[in-house]
């Protein structure tokens, strides 16, 4: 067994297929390569009534070590060994894949195929950190993958994958609380919203999004514990989920996945949609603005976290108006004010002042704020965030039911949105109206970068910033040679393979 990375690794997925002959023709050679034992361990009786065969089995897991290996050659997959990781007849497994797939690990384990790592569950609180089994593609399998030549996005990444996902609040091992997927039986609204994000996942295939400055398409960023994260950058990452929470259909909803949620705003800004810059537009303090909107109160002029006294004085004005805008925003999804001063303690760098403070000042602080916005004492501290995150869902979906039906591109990130730069001015506009129709007001939005038509706009009175400024917006800096041909293959696919794809022409 080789030493590899356990912590550069993502969760096996059980829903990746492909009917491509040079895909089975790879299939058959490992499992020829097999002992006839092996072969019988594979093709045994299935457990499931049927509904998937020992070599579905062997298929799903080659083709998802297949997709790892193509992403990051590093990368290996976590694996759970507990049967209740695998309910056959689960919405949530669309290919009625079994536990009997951890035999068939440990038999291409044997087989010289698989290089494998135990978990491991640190219980007694000594700080240990928890995962799942790993295992990750050795020489011998490789040998296997480098004949074939699919780009992972070629192959259908999401096999009949539930996009509508419910969660119930759930106690672990450890009495902690853990939110789990549950099943649930289709409604004509379930059914409408499935719908709507498949119809949104397509035109997400369709579409290229990328990073140009990226030689390779994954990045790295540390996590709040220190650890380090590998995220896959590209067009094997780009499915969206909705998540709805505590066993209700009225409670969070918001859309999840896509990478460009998984990296900082810094790099958004970078973001290119079919090899064209973009704009990050922001709803500004939404979750406050709704709470608003909901007591009937209008989006406030000025800064709303600005107050008219200096309370913190170990901080400058600029540093007590962050510290009261994340404590507000705690605020609204905690339940009591303890917990929201805790929460907000939590969030803060180790060993920082903001960690330091007390619930006093914190108080103090939150007071202050209210004071200034009496409409929304009842509101914070009261578990509000929620109920605010099926709100901003709604938009969300108006949002991209606009813009599918324009055949453009845009990608949300809860109370952003992400257009090419030309589109800045119809974002703004839908953004407005989608709003208002939903709290009766128009909330208010902005953005830290100019668009194609704020450039155009400013030519009327500043002819030689405007002309500084055009090429700036239109150009895609750094790009790298690796992001120019990843950006030939994709186009070079989707014309051989499609007749209409959106903004490739004939």
């Amino acid at each position: 067994m080789d030493d590899f990375d356990v912590w550069r690794s993502r969760p096996m997925d059980v829903h990746t297929w492909s009917d491509y002959p040079e895909i089975n023709a790879a299939v058959d050679q490992v499992f020829n390569s097999l002992t006839e034992d092996q072969q019988i361990i594979i093709e045994g009786n299935s457990r499931n009534k049927g509904k998937a065969s020992g070599r579905k089995h062997l298929k799903v897991l080659l083709l998802d070590l297949y997709v790892a290996w193509r992403t990051d050659p590093d990368l290996c997959l976590g694996v759970s060994r507990g049967n209740g990781s695998y309910s056959v007849n689960s919405r949530y497994n669309g290919l009625h894949i079994s536990s009997r797939i951890r035999i068939f690990i440990d038999v291409l384990a044997d087989a010289g195929f698989l290089d494998t790592a135990g978990g491991s569950f640190h219980r007694d609180g000594t700080g240990g950190r928890n995962r799942t089994s790993r295992v990750k593609a050795t020489p011998k399998l490789v040998d296997v993958f480098c004949q074939l030549s699919f780009e992972p996005y070629e192959l259908d990444l999401h096999h009949k994958q539930e996009c509508i996902i419910r969660t119930a609040d759930k106690k672990n091992e450890d009495y902690k609380s853990i939110k789990k997927r549950e099943e649930y039986e289709d409604t004509p609204e379930t059914h409408r919203m499935r719908a709507h994000l498949e119809e949104y996942n397509a035109f997400l295939a369709e579409t290229y999004i990328d990073l140009p400055q990226l030689v390779d398409p994954f990045i790295t960023r540390k996590k709040k514990d220190g650890s380090l994260q590998h995220i896959p950058v590209g067009q094997t990452n780009k499915f969206v989920r909705r998540i709805f929470s505590r066993s209700s259909w009225s409670l969070n909803g918001r859309f999840y996945g896509g990478w460009w949620q998984q990296v900082d705003k810094d790099l958004r800004k970078d973001i290119v949609i079919n090899n064209v810059p973009t704009v990050e537009v922001d709803y500004k303090g939404l979750h406050v603005a709704l709470l608003s909107a909901k007591r009937g109160v209008g989006p406030k002029p000025g800064d709303r976290y600005a107050l008219k006294y200096h309370l913190l004085p170990s901080f400058t004005s600029k540093e007590q108006r962050t510290i009261l805008k994340s404590l507000v925003l705690t605020a609204i999804n905690a339940k009591d004010e303890k917990s929201a001063y805790r929460a907000f303690r939590d969030d803060q760098p180790t060993g920082s002042q903001k960690k330091k403070l007390k619930d006093a000042e914190l108080s103090l602080l939150l007071s202050a704020f209210i004071e200034e916005n009496p409409h929304l004492s009842s509101d914070l501290c009261s578990d509000k965030g929620i109920e605010l995150m099926f709100l901003d869902s709604q938009i969300t979906e108006g949002i991209l039911t606009t813009f599918m039906n324009a055949r453009k591109p845009v990608l949300p990130v809860h109370d952003s949105y992400i257009v090419e730069t030309f589109d800045v001015d119809l974002l703004n506009t839908v953004m407005a109206k989608v709003s208002r129709e939903l709290t009766d007001f128009d909330l208010s939005s902005e953005q830290s970068t100019l668009g194609y038509n704020d450039v155009l706009r400013m030519s009327k009175y500043d002819r030689d910033r405007y002309l500084d400024t055009y090429s700036e917006v239109l150009s895609i800096m750094g790009k790298t040679p690796q992001y120019e041909e990843r950006l030939l293959r994709f186009m070079k696919y989707r014309s051989e393979n499609y007749n209409n794809t959106y903004w490739i022409g004939p």
